[in-house]
C-alpha cells in the first residue's frame, strides 16, 4: 500500500457500490474529502461494483489531485470491481500511475 499522508482518512465504502446508489456514495467521499487532504477507499472484495463507481473513483481522484490530495485504495482491485475494470478496457494499456492505484502496481 502507498505511504500515508498528512490528513489520510480510511474511508470503508458500502458493499453495494452500484448505479443504485451511486449518488449516496459519491456524498460518502465528498464529505470525507471536505474534512481531510487525502483519502483511503476499504472496499470490500465482495462489493458489488458497477461501471458507474468506476468513473466516480476517477472524477473523485481528480479532484483530489487538484486540491493537492489524493485517493488511495487499502487493497488492490479484486472481485466486482476487478471485473469491471477489465471488461472496461481499463487495465489495457494502462498508464503506470494507474497500474499503482487500481492494482498497486510498483511504477517503473
Amino acid at each position: 500500500m502507498s505511504s500515508t499522508l498528512p490528513g489520510d482518512t480510511s474511508l470503508t465504502l458500502p458493499t453495494t457500490l452500484t448505479i443504485k446508489n451511486i449518488v449516496a456514495v459519491r456524498e460518502l467521499i465528498l464529505d470525507c474529502l471536505n474534512r481531510n487532504t487525502s483519502a483511503t477507499l476499504d472496499i470490500d472484495e465482495e462489493a458489488q461494483v458497477d461501471l458507474s463507481f468506476v468513473q466516480l473513483i476517477t472524477a473523485a481522484r481528480k479532484q483530489a489531485e487538484m486540491k493537492a490530495g489524493r485517493i488511495l485504495l487499502a487493497r488492490p482491485a479484486a472481485g466486482d470491481l476487478y471485473d469491471v475494470l477489465r471488461r472496461g478496457g481499463f487495465l489495457d494499456d494502462m498508464t503506470p500511475d494507474a497500474a499503482h492505484f487500481w492494482l498497486h502496481q510498483e511504477k517503473n
